[in-house]
Protein backbone atom coordinates (compact mmCIF):
# COMPACT_ATOMS: atom_id res chain seq x y z
CA UNK A 1 0.00 0.00 0.00
CA UNK A 2 3.07 2.67 1.13
CA UNK A 3 4.37 1.46 -2.10
CA UNK A 4 1.28 2.48 -4.14
CA UNK A 5 0.72 5.65 -2.23
CA UNK A 6 4.75 6.63 -3.11
CA UNK A 7 4.23 6.48 -6.74
CA UNK A 8 0.85 7.56 -6.90
CA UNK A 9 2.33 10.58 -4.83
CA UNK A 10 5.21 10.94 -7.34
CA UNK A 11 3.52 10.57 -10.75
CA UNK A 12 1.54 13.76 -9.24
CA UNK A 13 4.23 15.35 -8.36
CA UNK A 14 6.93 15.56 -10.00
CA UNK A 15 8.18 14.95 -13.99
CA UNK A 16 11.35 14.45 -15.62
CA UNK A 17 12.47 15.38 -18.69
CA UNK A 18 15.59 14.88 -20.25
CA UNK A 19 17.12 16.81 -23.01
CA UNK A 20 20.49 16.95 -25.18
CA UNK A 21 23.09 20.03 -24.76
CA UNK A 22 20.37 22.10 -27.09
CA UNK A 23 17.73 21.45 -25.26
CA UNK A 24 15.33 19.09 -27.81
CA UNK A 25 13.36 16.76 -25.80
CA UNK A 26 14.80 13.15 -25.83
CA UNK A 27 12.48 11.73 -23.59
CA UNK A 28 9.87 12.80 -20.93
CA UNK A 29 7.26 11.20 -18.56
CA UNK A 30 4.81 13.91 -19.19
CA UNK A 31 3.52 14.08 -15.42
CA UNK A 32 2.86 17.55 -15.18
CA UNK A 33 2.76 19.04 -18.76
CA UNK A 34 3.03 17.88 -22.32
CA UNK A 35 7.17 17.24 -23.61
CA UNK A 36 7.37 15.67 -26.76
CA UNK A 37 10.01 13.94 -27.81
CA UNK A 38 12.01 16.39 -30.71
CA UNK A 39 10.74 19.02 -29.30
CA UNK A 40 12.87 22.13 -28.51
CA UNK A 41 12.03 22.53 -24.18
CA UNK A 42 11.92 26.21 -24.57
CA UNK A 43 9.40 26.25 -26.86
CA UNK A 44 7.28 25.05 -24.21
CA UNK A 45 7.94 27.31 -21.66
CA UNK A 46 10.62 30.36 -22.47
CA UNK A 47 11.94 29.74 -18.85
CA UNK A 48 14.16 26.68 -20.54
CA UNK A 49 15.13 29.03 -23.49
CA UNK A 50 18.43 30.00 -21.28
CA UNK A 51 19.34 25.89 -20.15
CA UNK A 52 22.40 25.98 -22.13
CA UNK A 53 23.82 29.51 -21.29
CA UNK A 54 23.09 29.12 -17.34
CA UNK A 55 24.53 25.47 -16.80
CA UNK A 56 27.39 26.29 -18.80
CA UNK A 57 30.84 24.10 -19.72
CA UNK A 58 31.86 23.89 -16.32
CA UNK A 59 29.09 23.42 -13.76
CA UNK A 60 27.08 19.94 -13.42
CA UNK A 61 24.15 20.97 -11.26
CA UNK A 62 22.05 23.86 -10.45
CA UNK A 63 18.42 24.21 -8.22
CA UNK A 64 15.61 27.08 -9.32
CA UNK A 65 13.11 27.74 -6.78
CA UNK A 66 9.25 28.92 -6.82
CA UNK A 67 9.57 28.81 -10.76
CA UNK A 68 6.19 30.46 -12.04
CA UNK A 69 5.86 28.58 -15.80
CA UNK A 70 2.45 30.46 -16.59
CA UNK A 71 -0.53 29.68 -18.50
CA UNK A 72 1.33 26.96 -20.78
CA UNK A 73 1.79 24.63 -18.02
CA UNK A 74 -1.43 25.88 -16.24
CA UNK A 75 -0.13 27.91 -13.88
CA UNK A 76 2.41 25.58 -11.97
CA UNK A 77 4.67 27.15 -9.43
CA UNK A 78 8.02 24.47 -9.38
CA UNK A 79 11.05 23.73 -8.48
CA UNK A 80 13.16 22.55 -10.30
CA UNK A 81 16.62 20.72 -10.83
CA UNK A 82 18.77 20.31 -13.89
CA UNK A 83 21.50 17.99 -14.03
CA UNK A 84 23.93 17.70 -16.46
CA UNK A 85 25.35 14.35 -17.23
CA UNK A 86 26.42 12.27 -20.34
CA UNK A 87 26.41 14.64 -22.78
CA UNK A 88 22.31 15.46 -21.51
CA UNK A 89 20.62 17.44 -19.26
CA UNK A 90 18.34 15.35 -16.57
CA UNK A 91 15.45 17.87 -15.66
CA UNK A 92 13.61 17.24 -12.43
CA UNK A 93 10.23 19.41 -12.19
CA UNK A 94 8.84 19.05 -8.44
CA UNK A 95 5.34 20.68 -8.53
CA UNK A 96 5.16 22.40 -5.48
CA UNK A 97 2.31 25.01 -6.27
CA UNK A 98 0.20 24.15 -2.74
CA UNK A 99 2.71 24.76 -0.87
CA UNK A 100 3.94 28.14 -2.03
CA UNK A 101 0.05 29.36 -2.41
CA UNK A 102 -0.05 28.52 0.96
CA UNK A 103 2.84 29.98 1.63
CA UNK A 104 2.15 33.27 0.13
CA UNK A 105 -1.39 33.57 1.84
CA UNK A 106 0.74 33.30 5.46
CA UNK A 107 2.86 35.91 4.50
CA UNK A 108 0.38 37.88 3.30
CA UNK A 109 -1.42 37.60 6.17
CA UNK A 110 1.62 38.17 8.34
CA UNK A 111 2.14 41.79 6.77
CA UNK A 112 -0.94 42.43 6.62
CA UNK A 113 -1.11 41.75 10.31
CA UNK A 114 1.72 44.08 10.52
CA UNK A 115 0.62 46.95 8.51
CA UNK A 116 -2.52 46.38 10.92
CA UNK A 117 -0.77 46.52 14.15
CA UNK A 118 1.11 49.38 13.14
CA UNK A 119 -1.91 51.48 11.97
CA UNK A 120 -3.30 50.62 15.43
CA UNK A 121 0.04 51.95 16.87
CA UNK A 122 -0.30 54.97 14.64
CA UNK A 123 -3.75 55.36 15.39
CA UNK A 124 -3.26 55.47 19.29
CA UNK A 125 -0.51 57.65 19.20
CA UNK A 126 -2.91 60.50 17.37
CA UNK A 127 -5.52 59.91 20.24
CA UNK A 128 -3.02 60.18 22.61
CA UNK A 129 -1.62 63.29 21.00
CA UNK A 130 -5.40 64.45 20.91
CA UNK A 131 -5.97 63.61 24.85
CA UNK A 132 -2.42 65.24 26.04
CA UNK A 133 -3.68 68.02 23.67
CA UNK A 134 -7.47 68.37 25.08
CA UNK A 135 -5.75 67.77 29.03
CA UNK A 136 -3.15 70.55 28.39
CA UNK A 137 -5.78 72.58 27.12
CA UNK A 138 -8.20 72.39 29.46
CA UNK A 139 -5.21 72.71 32.71
CA UNK A 140 -3.90 75.74 30.93
CA UNK A 141 -7.19 77.77 30.13
CA UNK A 142 -8.49 76.61 33.64
CA UNK A 143 -5.53 78.29 34.82
CA UNK A 144 -5.55 81.71 32.66
CA UNK A 145 -9.46 82.00 34.27
CA UNK A 146 -8.65 81.43 37.51
CA UNK A 147 -7.32 85.49 38.51
CA UNK A 148 -10.43 86.86 36.70
CA UNK A 149 -13.07 84.86 38.54
CA UNK A 150 -10.92 85.32 41.75
CA UNK A 151 -11.04 88.87 41.15
CA UNK A 152 -15.18 88.50 40.12
CA UNK A 153 -15.73 86.91 43.39
CA UNK A 154 -13.19 89.46 45.58
CA UNK A 155 -15.20 92.65 44.40
CA UNK A 156 -18.93 91.22 44.37
CA UNK A 157 -18.06 90.39 48.03
CA UNK A 158 -17.02 93.68 48.27
CA UNK A 159 -20.05 95.06 46.39
CA UNK A 160 -22.28 93.08 48.74
CA UNK A 161 -21.04 94.86 51.86
CA UNK A 162 -21.90 98.07 50.68
CA UNK A 163 -24.97 100.31 50.73
CA UNK A 164 -27.31 99.20 47.46
CA UNK A 165 -30.80 99.84 46.82
CA UNK A 166 -32.98 96.98 45.52
CA UNK A 167 -32.30 97.22 41.86
CA UNK A 168 -28.51 96.82 42.24
CA UNK A 169 -28.86 94.04 45.22
CA UNK A 170 -30.77 92.50 42.35
CA UNK A 171 -28.24 92.54 39.72
CA UNK A 172 -25.39 91.33 42.53
CA UNK A 173 -27.39 88.13 42.92
CA UNK A 174 -27.42 87.37 39.60
CA UNK A 175 -23.80 88.37 39.38
CA UNK A 176 -23.36 85.87 42.30
CA UNK A 177 -25.47 83.33 40.99
CA UNK A 178 -23.83 83.48 37.41
CA UNK A 179 -19.91 83.41 39.33
CA UNK A 180 -21.14 80.14 41.36
CA UNK A 181 -21.93 78.54 37.87
CA UNK A 182 -18.84 79.72 36.53
CA UNK A 183 -16.70 78.48 39.08
CA UNK A 184 -18.34 74.97 39.02
CA UNK A 185 -18.05 74.60 35.59
CA UNK A 186 -14.28 75.05 36.16
CA UNK A 187 -13.92 73.00 38.55
CA UNK A 188 -15.42 70.14 36.86
CA UNK A 189 -13.60 70.88 33.60
CA UNK A 190 -10.31 70.57 35.66
CA UNK A 191 -11.63 67.53 37.46
CA UNK A 192 -12.45 65.66 33.92
CA UNK A 193 -8.89 66.77 33.03
CA UNK A 194 -7.56 65.43 36.60
CA UNK A 195 -9.54 62.15 36.15
CA UNK A 196 -8.03 61.43 32.47
CA UNK A 197 -4.38 62.40 33.65
CA UNK A 198 -4.99 59.82 36.86
CA UNK A 199 -4.16 62.75 38.61
CA UNK A 200 -7.06 62.83 40.58
CA UNK A 201 -7.44 61.79 44.57
CA UNK A 202 -9.68 61.30 47.10
CA UNK A 203 -9.36 63.22 50.01
CA UNK A 204 -11.33 61.45 52.87
CA UNK A 205 -12.20 63.42 56.17
CA UNK A 206 -14.94 63.20 58.61
CA UNK A 207 -18.11 65.33 58.09
CA UNK A 208 -21.66 65.30 58.33
CA UNK A 209 -23.89 64.27 56.36
CA UNK A 210 -26.97 65.48 57.55
CA UNK A 211 -25.58 68.83 57.03
CA UNK A 212 -24.82 68.43 53.89
CA UNK A 213 -28.48 67.17 52.75
CA UNK A 214 -29.56 70.00 54.50
CA UNK A 215 -27.29 72.26 52.34
CA UNK A 216 -28.16 70.59 48.97
CA UNK A 217 -31.90 70.88 50.20
CA UNK A 218 -31.32 74.66 50.74
CA UNK A 219 -29.53 74.88 47.30
CA UNK A 220 -32.11 73.33 45.37
CA UNK A 221 -35.32 74.16 46.55
CA UNK A 222 -34.49 77.73 45.58
CA UNK A 223 -32.96 76.69 42.12
CA UNK A 224 -36.30 74.39 41.82
CA UNK A 225 -38.86 76.98 42.65
CA UNK A 226 -37.11 79.37 39.83
CA UNK A 227 -38.36 76.42 37.16
CA UNK A 228 -41.19 76.15 39.00
CA UNK A 229 -40.43 72.62 40.29
CA UNK A 230 -40.99 70.38 43.41
CA UNK A 231 -37.36 69.74 44.77
CA UNK A 232 -37.76 66.93 47.76
CA UNK A 233 -35.05 65.17 49.59
CA UNK A 234 -35.56 61.78 51.74
CA UNK A 235 -33.06 60.36 53.98
CA UNK A 236 -32.83 57.12 55.80
CA UNK A 237 -32.74 58.10 59.70
CA UNK A 238 -30.43 55.03 60.18
CA UNK A 239 -27.65 57.04 58.34
CA UNK A 240 -24.82 57.77 60.76
CA UNK A 241 -24.40 61.51 61.14
CA UNK A 242 -20.88 61.42 60.55
CA UNK A 243 -19.22 59.64 57.64
CA UNK A 244 -15.72 59.11 56.88
CA UNK A 245 -15.42 60.07 52.70
CA UNK A 246 -14.78 62.88 50.72
CA UNK A 247 -17.42 64.81 50.72
CA UNK A 248 -16.09 67.68 48.56
CA UNK A 249 -16.01 65.14 45.20
CA UNK A 250 -19.45 63.13 47.13
CA UNK A 251 -21.15 66.71 46.76
CA UNK A 252 -19.70 66.65 43.13
CA UNK A 253 -21.29 63.84 42.21
CA UNK A 254 -24.60 64.88 43.95
CA UNK A 255 -24.66 68.69 42.49
CA UNK A 256 -24.30 66.84 38.96
CA UNK A 257 -27.09 64.59 39.37
CA UNK A 258 -29.32 67.69 40.68
CA UNK A 259 -28.75 70.01 37.56
CA UNK A 260 -28.73 67.88 35.52
CA UNK A 261 -32.48 66.92 36.39
CA UNK A 262 -33.10 70.24 36.77
CA UNK A 263 -31.81 71.05 33.49
CA UNK A 264 -33.70 68.24 31.75
CA UNK A 265 -37.38 68.59 33.83
CA UNK A 266 -39.56 71.65 31.87
CA UNK A 267 -42.30 70.56 35.30
CA UNK A 268 -42.98 68.02 37.06
CA UNK A 269 -40.56 67.15 40.31
CA UNK A 270 -37.31 66.13 41.24
CA UNK A 271 -36.71 63.81 44.06
CA UNK A 272 -32.97 63.51 45.92
CA UNK A 273 -32.96 60.23 47.78
CA UNK A 274 -30.20 58.48 50.75
CA UNK A 275 -31.48 54.76 51.89
CA UNK A 276 -28.66 53.08 54.05
CA UNK A 277 -28.65 49.45 52.20
CA UNK A 278 -26.25 48.02 54.80
CA UNK A 279 -24.49 48.84 57.79
CA UNK A 280 -21.63 46.86 59.69
CA UNK A 281 -19.26 47.50 62.44
CA UNK A 282 -18.01 51.53 60.96
CA UNK A 283 -18.87 50.64 57.67
CA UNK A 284 -21.86 51.45 55.89
CA UNK A 285 -23.19 51.20 52.15
CA UNK A 286 -25.35 53.99 50.98
CA UNK A 287 -27.27 53.83 48.13
CA UNK A 288 -27.73 57.85 46.57
CA UNK A 289 -30.11 58.87 43.81
CA UNK A 290 -32.34 61.46 41.52
CA UNK A 291 -35.41 60.93 40.30
CA UNK A 292 -36.45 63.14 38.00
CA UNK A 293 -40.06 63.49 35.43
CA UNK A 294 -38.03 65.04 32.19
CA UNK A 295 -37.74 64.49 29.26
CA UNK A 296 -35.81 61.01 29.65
CA UNK A 297 -33.23 59.30 27.68
CA UNK A 298 -33.82 57.28 24.27
CA UNK A 299 -32.65 53.88 24.49
CA UNK A 300 -29.63 54.34 22.07
CA UNK A 301 -28.63 57.52 23.97
CA UNK A 302 -28.27 55.39 27.24
CA UNK A 303 -24.28 53.94 26.27
CA UNK A 304 -23.22 57.53 25.46
CA UNK A 305 -24.74 59.90 27.86
CA UNK A 306 -21.90 59.53 30.23
CA UNK A 307 -19.33 60.39 27.79
CA UNK A 308 -18.05 63.87 27.88
CA UNK A 309 -19.39 66.72 25.79
CA UNK A 310 -22.92 64.80 24.94
CA UNK A 311 -26.20 66.38 25.65
CA UNK A 312 -29.90 65.62 24.99
CA UNK A 313 -31.17 67.88 22.89
CA UNK A 314 -30.49 72.20 22.88
CA UNK A 315 -29.88 72.75 26.59
CA UNK A 316 -27.60 74.95 28.48
CA UNK A 317 -24.16 74.06 29.85
CA UNK A 318 -21.61 71.98 28.48
CA UNK A 319 -22.17 67.83 28.71
CA UNK A 320 -19.97 67.29 31.08
CA UNK A 321 -21.66 66.91 34.51
CA UNK A 322 -22.67 62.79 34.01
CA UNK A 323 -18.68 62.60 32.46
CA UNK A 324 -17.80 63.97 35.94
CA UNK A 325 -19.94 61.68 37.65
CA UNK A 326 -18.86 58.64 36.23
CA UNK A 327 -14.91 59.23 36.58
CA UNK A 328 -15.83 60.55 40.26
CA UNK A 329 -17.62 57.23 41.55
CA UNK A 330 -14.83 55.03 39.47
CA UNK A 331 -12.41 56.63 42.03
CA UNK A 332 -14.73 55.70 44.96
CA UNK A 333 -15.57 52.03 43.76
CA UNK A 334 -18.82 52.46 42.70
CA UNK A 335 -20.66 53.03 39.29
CA UNK A 336 -23.76 55.16 37.91
CA UNK A 337 -26.48 53.12 37.23
CA UNK A 338 -30.08 54.85 34.94
CA UNK A 339 -32.95 53.80 34.70
CA UNK A 340 -35.01 55.76 32.02
CA UNK A 341 -37.70 56.27 29.96
CA UNK A 342 -38.44 58.59 27.11
CA UNK A 343 -40.66 61.43 27.63
CA UNK A 344 -41.29 60.18 31.68
CA UNK A 345 -38.27 60.65 33.31
CA UNK A 346 -35.00 59.36 34.58
CA UNK A 347 -33.65 57.56 37.84
CA UNK A 348 -29.78 58.33 38.22
CA UNK A 349 -28.69 56.37 41.21
CA UNK A 350 -25.57 54.44 42.33
CA UNK A 351 -24.24 52.46 45.34
CA UNK A 352 -21.36 53.28 47.52
CA UNK A 353 -19.17 52.25 50.77
CA UNK A 354 -18.30 54.57 52.90
CA UNK A 355 -16.80 54.62 56.89
CA UNK A 356 -18.10 56.02 59.94
CA UNK A 357 -17.12 56.76 63.25
CA UNK A 358 -17.96 54.75 66.15
CA UNK A 359 -18.42 57.56 68.81
CA UNK A 360 -19.48 61.23 66.93
CA UNK A 361 -17.01 64.07 66.87
CA UNK A 362 -18.26 66.83 69.44
CA UNK A 363 -20.50 69.06 68.51
CA UNK A 364 -18.65 71.55 70.05
CA UNK A 365 -15.58 71.43 67.17
CA UNK A 366 -17.18 73.71 64.93
CA UNK A 367 -17.21 76.06 67.88
CA UNK A 368 -13.78 75.99 69.15
CA UNK A 369 -12.57 76.36 65.87
CA UNK A 370 -13.95 79.75 65.37
CA UNK A 371 -12.70 80.89 68.90
CA UNK A 372 -9.11 79.59 67.54
CA UNK A 373 -10.16 81.43 64.37
CA UNK A 374 -10.64 84.59 66.38
CA UNK A 375 -8.08 86.90 66.41
CA UNK A 376 -8.05 89.86 69.42
CA UNK A 377 -8.67 92.98 67.57
CA UNK A 378 -6.11 95.36 69.85
CA UNK A 379 -3.56 95.80 67.03
CA UNK A 380 -3.21 95.82 63.27
CA UNK A 381 -1.05 93.59 61.40
CA UNK A 382 1.40 93.93 58.73
CA UNK A 383 0.76 91.58 55.58
CA UNK A 384 3.05 91.60 52.62
CA UNK A 385 0.81 90.56 49.27
CA UNK A 386 2.99 89.33 46.63
CA UNK A 387 1.16 89.43 43.43
CA UNK A 388 1.94 90.39 39.76
CA UNK A 389 -1.58 90.34 38.54
CA UNK A 390 -3.28 94.14 39.32
CA UNK A 391 -6.34 92.90 38.79
CA UNK A 392 -5.84 89.99 42.10
CA UNK A 393 -4.00 92.45 44.11
CA UNK A 394 -7.16 95.26 43.69
CA UNK A 395 -9.17 92.86 44.98
CA UNK A 396 -7.17 91.34 47.64
CA UNK A 397 -6.17 94.59 48.94
CA UNK A 398 -9.69 95.88 49.25
CA UNK A 399 -10.60 92.89 51.00
CA UNK A 400 -7.97 93.29 53.57
CA UNK A 401 -8.51 96.94 54.06
CA UNK A 402 -12.25 96.36 54.23
CA UNK A 403 -12.00 94.19 57.68
CA UNK A 404 -9.84 97.13 59.24
CA UNK A 405 -7.09 94.38 61.04
CA UNK A 406 -4.03 95.23 58.41
CA UNK A 407 -1.31 97.20 57.33
CA UNK A 408 -0.39 96.12 53.72
CA UNK A 409 2.95 96.59 51.25
CA UNK A 410 2.39 95.40 47.78
CA UNK A 411 5.38 93.74 45.85
CA UNK A 412 4.85 92.81 42.16
CA UNK A 413 8.17 91.13 41.65
CA UNK A 414 9.65 88.00 43.04
CA UNK A 415 12.90 89.47 43.23
CA UNK A 416 12.48 91.79 45.62
CA UNK A 417 10.47 89.99 48.31
CA UNK A 418 13.82 89.28 50.76
CA UNK A 419 14.42 92.65 50.50
CA UNK A 420 11.18 93.37 51.88
CA UNK A 421 11.31 90.56 54.56
CA UNK A 422 14.63 91.99 55.61
CA UNK A 423 13.94 95.26 56.14
CA UNK A 424 10.49 95.38 57.26
CA UNK A 425 8.78 93.27 59.92
CA UNK A 426 5.71 91.25 58.75
CA UNK A 427 3.25 89.43 60.61
CA UNK A 428 2.43 86.72 57.49
CA UNK A 429 3.09 86.88 53.86
CA UNK A 430 0.38 86.30 51.35
CA UNK A 431 2.38 84.99 48.27
CA UNK A 432 0.98 83.70 44.75
CA UNK A 433 3.32 80.95 43.51
CA UNK A 434 3.66 82.18 39.95
CA UNK A 435 5.81 85.39 40.27
CA UNK A 436 8.33 87.02 37.46
CA UNK A 437 12.35 85.95 37.84
CA UNK A 438 11.40 83.77 41.21
CA UNK A 439 8.45 81.41 42.10
CA UNK A 440 6.45 81.76 44.94
CA UNK A 441 7.35 78.01 45.94
CA UNK A 442 11.55 79.34 45.73
CA UNK A 443 11.00 81.99 47.89
CA UNK A 444 8.56 80.01 50.68
CA UNK A 445 12.22 77.64 50.27
CA UNK A 446 14.65 80.69 50.53
CA UNK A 447 12.47 82.32 53.88
CA UNK A 448 12.56 78.83 55.51
CA UNK A 449 16.33 78.46 55.53
CA UNK A 450 17.08 82.11 56.74
CA UNK A 451 19.35 82.07 59.74
CA UNK A 452 16.56 84.54 62.09
CA UNK A 453 14.03 82.81 63.35
CA UNK A 454 11.82 86.00 63.34
CA UNK A 455 11.60 85.51 59.63
CA UNK A 456 12.40 81.85 58.96
CA UNK A 457 8.57 81.36 60.94
CA UNK A 458 6.88 84.22 59.38
CA UNK A 459 3.74 82.51 58.03
CA UNK A 460 3.17 82.10 54.29
CA UNK A 461 -0.15 81.27 52.45
CA UNK A 462 0.71 80.74 48.83
CA UNK A 463 -1.81 81.14 46.02
CA UNK A 464 -2.32 79.41 42.76
CA UNK A 465 -3.77 78.98 39.69
CA UNK A 466 -3.04 75.35 40.01
CA UNK A 467 -5.48 73.02 42.09
CA UNK A 468 -3.36 69.37 41.00
CA UNK A 469 -2.70 67.83 44.53
CA UNK A 470 0.32 66.88 43.79
CA UNK A 471 1.55 70.63 43.26
CA UNK A 472 -0.48 71.23 46.47
CA UNK A 473 1.46 69.42 48.30
CA UNK A 474 4.98 70.51 46.90
CA UNK A 475 4.34 74.09 47.68
CA UNK A 476 3.67 73.12 51.14
CA UNK A 477 6.32 70.99 51.62
CA UNK A 478 8.82 74.15 50.05
CA UNK A 479 7.02 75.68 53.14
CA UNK A 480 4.42 77.35 52.36
CA UNK A 481 1.81 76.87 55.56
CA UNK A 482 -1.47 77.24 53.62
CA UNK A 483 -2.43 76.99 49.89
CA UNK A 484 -5.12 78.56 48.08
CA UNK A 485 -6.46 77.61 44.69
CA UNK A 486 -8.18 80.43 42.77
CA UNK A 487 -10.78 81.33 42.52
CA UNK A 488 -11.32 81.48 46.48
CA UNK A 489 -13.47 83.79 48.37
CA UNK A 490 -12.33 86.58 51.07
CA UNK A 491 -13.91 84.52 53.85
CA UNK A 492 -11.60 81.28 53.38
CA UNK A 493 -8.70 83.70 52.80
CA UNK A 494 -9.54 85.48 56.01
CA UNK A 495 -10.33 82.61 58.17
CA UNK A 496 -6.92 80.86 57.17
CA UNK A 497 -5.15 84.44 57.86
CA UNK A 498 -6.69 84.88 61.26
CA UNK A 499 -5.88 81.24 62.41
CA UNK A 500 -2.15 81.60 60.82
CA UNK A 501 -1.87 84.86 63.23
CA UNK A 502 -3.53 83.50 65.83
Amino acid sequence: MLKEFRENYKNNKFQFILTDLEGKVIESDQTLFKAEKGKDLGEIHPFFFSIADIIGPNRKKTIFHCVQLGNSAEELTVDIEITKQNGQFLIAIENLTEHYVSYQSIAQARNESIIDSELILLKNHELEERERFKNDFIQNFSHELRNPLTNIIALTNILQRSQLDDEQSNILNVLKDSTSNLKLMLEDVLSLAMISKGKLALNPTVFNFKQLIEFLKLTYNTRAKERGLIFTITADESIPEYIEGDRLRLLQVLTNLCDNAIKYTPNGKIILYAIQNQRRANKVNLRLGVKDTGIGIPEEKLETVLESFEQLGNTEGVGLGLSIVKGLLNLMGSRIQIESTSGKGSHFFFDVNLQFPLHNPEKETSEKTSKKNTVQKQKKYKVLLVEDNEGVQTSLLKSLIDTGDFFIDIVSDGALVMQEIVNKSYDIVLMDVNLPNITGDQLAKVIRGFPFKNIKSIPIIGITANSYKAQIKAYKKAGMNVVLSKPFDDKELLTNIYKLLK
